[in-house]
């Protein structure tokens, strides 16, 4: 934020502003609103008090006129009527004799003696029914007829006198329809409705108001005359408006007051303004303050109502008196003015004493600002002047104070500044010295350094780099570390100072050489480590203050860390890109050597090489000596590879004089190698067969002699592939051709190779959906008996019916299934299928039989017993018709498993057989550990045995030691009759193969079942057995 020279241009200062004048006009401002108010709201209720007053007396002396009205119809005598009729009919023309009037509205006089003086003429009022008429004075005599005349002229006179000041018109309509006016005309007679004319005529005089469109209401006044024997019918008087409401804005209590009267409908009947606020003429209540509203202006109004019905047959009339809001008010406008007034001037007075006052306070933190802003530009020397005698004063002179300081320690930390990040951005140890030795005078003025580095153990010497800044020539000397040096180093105190004249340790020898006598010794330590120590020299005794001994010691952290950091990374390095355990480089490293060796090849137009080298069954050896001889095995296939690499010649002759294969392990047993710069591709075969070679002979690990082969697959650029991925792979799958092969060779890579495991890939994922698709068959090949031709029992073959490629046979997917697991849910399949359709061929009453199953070595480690009696329970078949097959290989490689899982099933009544005899170990021993009942002689002695005596001799050697062991015998791959015929001859027990029967479905092997006995066979079968057996 910027502080201007015109304080209210700043934030801070509109800040200060506003609060120093909302202090002083926020309680003005409601002293003002609260007595305007209070002011305001007494007015109001004054005012509704004189209003109510006034509405009272109004409405009493409206009620006072009404009542006159009556009287003056009430005081008209049936006589006069009579008299007014006849002078109508016949008028004389008589001298009006000078009547005494009296101005005025004055209310007629009655005697004592029953007379009433009306218009000059004395009326008895004492005289009743027809008889009744004017009495003369009783001195004259009795009138004449002009006389009687003269009397109703004179009459009417009085009448007009009295009520036309009250009375627009006044007319007296008989019964019988005849209307008498006794003075003026009525424009128009009131409309009456039925209850109106009930309450004439039961004598209550009748107030009715007529209202046309564009006149002025009228009010008519009806009483009723009933004389017996005189005149009967009703006076009907229109009210004279002048009379009612002449004097009325005389009794308002202001000028500016309006008066409205409303009859029961709420017509307006008499108003003193042209317009009446609404709100009154709707009011009803007598409530004085209620605020009226009436187009845009506002009132206060007051309303009573006159109760008519005291005297009169009609509804009450409400007299509403209302007064304008702004008249009320209009004794404040002075006053608002003044202190209107007022509050201005002491707001510009506050005003201008705020912005004094704010001046005061924002040009001394302008120039701190600007004080702070050179700071932040590096402009230490400039300096803040502010003399306002106060607080403000105090902070500038500890600002300037504060940026010397800073001055002063900004140049040594920037120094260290650039110290560090040279230090910092260093990734080995010789450029972290380099940086030290250029910098360091900036931080300490010294005339030699030097910089040693390592890890002392007091065994043996460390290399230091001495820097001599007068001649400016440096080198590398050799220094000895004793022990009690580095413990006097560690315990030491972080910054060694040895003055002139005392003993300098022998790591300061160079230094001493170079003509230093006082020293200042930094150990670069990190974690409590000592990884080496910087030493300064100086010819004259070396004085470090605080400040310089904090910036050494600063330095020399850096620096013991950045050392770390880079050991460190020496150390992530070779764990990314070399395998701890042979100290090859790893995968990461062989990819990005490979991948820079076809960068290479490509732009040089040679070939490159890629080896894929694997062990074969490494796995043994770790199962059977254990990991630890494993990975010391590793250790020395390692260091045989690299020697191969390294040798020059072969049996061949110079291989590769000018190349320089680099050897790698990806992991496990699995190794490369690659050949870059290669012209002839002969040249990688003379390596591999070189590396074949150096397995020959057994490798020594502690007390072990172990013989190992290799299957290497080689993969040549470009013609095997232009890229990396493509090259590794080819290689691989070259290597497994190898493997296939037997081991312990090398293959090239083909285009064949590829197709090969294509088709392997593709049978290995169509073998783990076969189970769920229901694709696999059990075939049957019958057993039978050698000399009866009975069949005796029966082996179930698998068999995988492919959708694409039709009946597959064991050999073909097998081996897929024992590498990738699937064997085991197989074998557990096969198992249960030949139980259930031995159960079912029993079921059907066909001859009881045997039925083998061949077992796997993964099976026998996965609870074979549970597996059997699962199967044996859910199809019901008894033990004794079920046969399991185990080959000599897994017998003897699962010899502790083995023994208990036969043993278990031998208890069951399982019969169990020998597969395959003759083609495994061969070690006899093992027949009489396990629980055996039959051998079944492999089909490669049967083959050529009547050709063969070597073949013959071995199958009669098996005969007569399976007999000598209590074994039943079974010849497997009999297929013609001369086999059987010399097998007879031997004693074999049963035979199987193609010449008895080839494995065929479960339906077509019940006709082997249904023949009791075979046919006939040749006389040399039908021959007894010999008794020898």
């Amino acid at each position: 934020m910027t502080f201007p020279s015109t304080p209210l241009r700043s934030r801070f200062g509109r800040r200060l502003l506003a609060l120093f004048v909302g202090c002083a006009f926020v309680p003005m401002a409601v002293l003002a609103l609260l007595s305007y108010r209070h002011v305001k709201q007494q007015l109001y209720r004054q005012s509704a008090n004189r209003l109510q007053q006034a509405n009272a007396a109004l409405s009493q002396a409206i009620f006072e006129r009404l009542l006159l009205l009556d009287a003056t119809l009430k005081s008209i005598p049936p006589q006069a009527l009579l008299q007014l009729e006849v002078s109508k009919r016949k008028p004389v023309q008589v001298p009006k004799p000078p009547l005494p009037v009296r101005p005025g509205n004055q209310t007629q006089a009655g005697g004592m003696d029953g007379q009433v003086a009306m218009g000059g003429i004395m009326l008895d009022r004492s005289s009743r029914g027809a008889s009744s008429r004017p009495v003369p004075p009783r001195a004259d005599p009795a009138p004449s007829r002009a006389e009687l005349i003269a009397a109703s002229q004179a009459l009417i006179a009085g009448l007009d006198l009295l009520a036309r000041q009250r009375f627009v018109a006044v007319e007296f309509v008989g019964d019988d329809g005849k209307r008498i006016e006794v003075f003026g005309r009525l424009g128009r007679r009131p409309k009456l409705t039925p209850r109106d004319s009930s309450d004439l005529r039961l004598g209550l005089p009748l107030i009715v108001t007529e209202h046309a469109p564009g006149e002025p209401p009228r009010i008519y006044l009806l009483r009723r005359l009933v004389r017996r024997n005189e005149v009967r019918g009703t006076f009907v008087g229109e009210a004279s408006p002048e009379y009612l409401w002449g004097t009325l804005e005389q009794s308002m209590p202001s000028p500016t007051t309006r008066v409205a009267v409303l009859d029961d409908s709420a017509y307006v009947i008499f108003s003193s303004a042209k317009t009446l606020p609404l709100a009154a003429a709707g009011n009803r209540t007598q409530d004085p303050g209620v605020v009226a509203d009436a187009a845009d202006q506002s009132y206060l109004s007051a309303s009573s109502e006159i109760r008519m019905t005291e005297a009169f047959a009609s509804q009450p009339w409400r007299v509403v008196l209302s007064e304008s809001k702004d008249e009320v008010l209009e004794p404040m406008v002075e006053f608002t003015n003044t202190f209107l007034m007022v509050v201005g001037l002491s707001s510009l007075i506050v005003l201008l004493l705020s912005v004094s006052q704010i001046r005061r306070s924002v040009l001394p933190l302008e120039e701190l600002q600007k004080g702070t802003r050179r700071i932040a530009q590096r402009d230490f020397a400039s300096r803040v002047t502010v003399t306002s005698r106060d607080e403000f004063e105090q902070l500038a002179a500890s600002f300037n104070t504060m940026a010397t300081q800073l001055g002063r320690q900004f140049n040594a930390l920037a120094t260290a500044a650039e110290i560090d990040r040279a230090v910092l951005s260093a990734t080995d140890a010789t450029a972290i010295v380099d940086t030290i030795l250029a910098r360091i005078r900036d931080v300490f003025p010294c005339s030699v350094v030097s910089v040693t580095v390592g890890l002392p153990d007091g065994s043996k010497s460390l290399s230091s780099v001495i820097q001599d800044y007068e001649s400016g020539l440096r080198h590398v000397a050799r220094v000895a570390m004793r022990g009690q040096d580095v413990q006097a180093i560690l315990t030491g105190p972080e910054v060694l100072v040895l003055r002139t004249g005392e003993s300098a340790p022998g790591y300061l020898e160079p230094l001493v050489e170079l003509g230093a006598t006082s020293f200042v010794v930094l150990p670069l330590s990190y974690q409590r480590q000592l990884s080496g120590i910087i030493a300064l020299g100086e010819r004259f005794d070396l004085v470090p203050t605080e400040e310089d001994r904090v910036q050494m010691r600063r330095l020399a952290d850096q620096a013991a860390v950045a050392l770390a950091n880079a050991r460190m990374l020496d150390q992530v390095r070779e764990l990314a890109y070399f395998d701890s355990l042979t100290g090859l480089p790893n995968r990461l490293s062989y990819k990005e050597r490979l991948a820079y060796a076809l960068e290479q090849a490509s732009r040089n137009q040679k070939m490159v090489a890629a080896f894929f080298i694997d062990l074969d069954h490494f796995s043994r050896i770790n199962d059977t000596l254990g990991h630890e001889v494993g990975d010391q095995l590793l250790r020395h296939v390692a260091s045989r590879l690299r020697s191969c690499c390294r040798e020059r010649e072969d049996e061949v002759g110079p291989a590769f004089a000018t190349l320089a294969p680099e050897v790698a392990r990806l992991g496990g047993d699995e190794f490369t190698v690659i050949m870059p710069g290669l012209n002839d591709p002969q040249d990688a075969a003379k390596l591999a067969r070189r590396i074949i070679s150096s397995f020959a002979h057994p490798i020594r690990v502690g007390t072990h002699e172990i013989f190992i082969n290799a299957s290497i697959g080689i993969a040549i650029y470009p013609f095997d592939g232009e890229d990396l991925d493509t090259l590794l792979m080819h290689a691989d799958t070259a290597m497994y051709k190898a493997k296939e092969q037997g081991g312990n060779s090398y293959q090239t890579y083909s285009k064949s190779m590829t197709t090969t495991a294509l088709q392997r890939l593709t049978l290995e994922n169509d073998l783990r959906r076969a189970l769920d698709r229901n694709e696999f068959e059990v075939h049957f090949q019958p057993i039978v008996d050698a000399y009866t031709g009975t069949v005796v029992g029966a082996e179930a073959l698998l068999r995988w019916r492919h959708p694409e490629l039709g009946l597959l046979l064991p050999s073909e997917f097998i081996p897929i299934a024992e590498e990738n697991g699937l064997i085991v849910p197989m074998g557990e399949w096969i198992l249960q299928a030949a139980c259930v359709q031995n159960r079912a061929w029993q079921d059907a009453g066909l001859p009881r039989i045997r039925v083998g199953v061949n077992l796997s070595s993964r099976q026998l480690k996965r609870r074979l017993t549970d597996t059997v009696s699962r199967a044996l329970q859910l199809s019901g078949l008894e033990p004794r018709y079920l046969s399991l097959e185990l080959t000599e290989s897994v017998l003897v490689n699962h010899h502790k498993e083995g023994t208990e899982a036969l043993h278990a099933l031998r208890a069951m009544g399982i019969h169990l057989a020998v597969d395959d005899f003759g083609t495994g170990y061969s070690s006899f021993s093992y027949l009489k550990h396990f629980p055996l009942d039959t051998l079944k002689i492999d089909r490669s002695f049967i083959r050529e045995i009547a050709i063969h005596p070597d073949d013959a001799a071995i199958t009669t050697a098996i005969i007569a030691m399976g007999h000598a062991l209590g074994l039943r015998v079974i010849a497997e791959g009999v297929e013609t009759e001369a086999h059987l015929s010399l097998l007879q001859k031997q004693g074999c027990d049963e035979i199987q193969g193609y010449l008895v029967g080839r494995p065929v479905p479960a339906e077509r092997f019940e006709e082997h079942l249904a023949r009791k006995r075979g046919a006939a066979a040749p006389s040399a079968r039908r021959q007894a057995r010999s008794p020898s057996r």
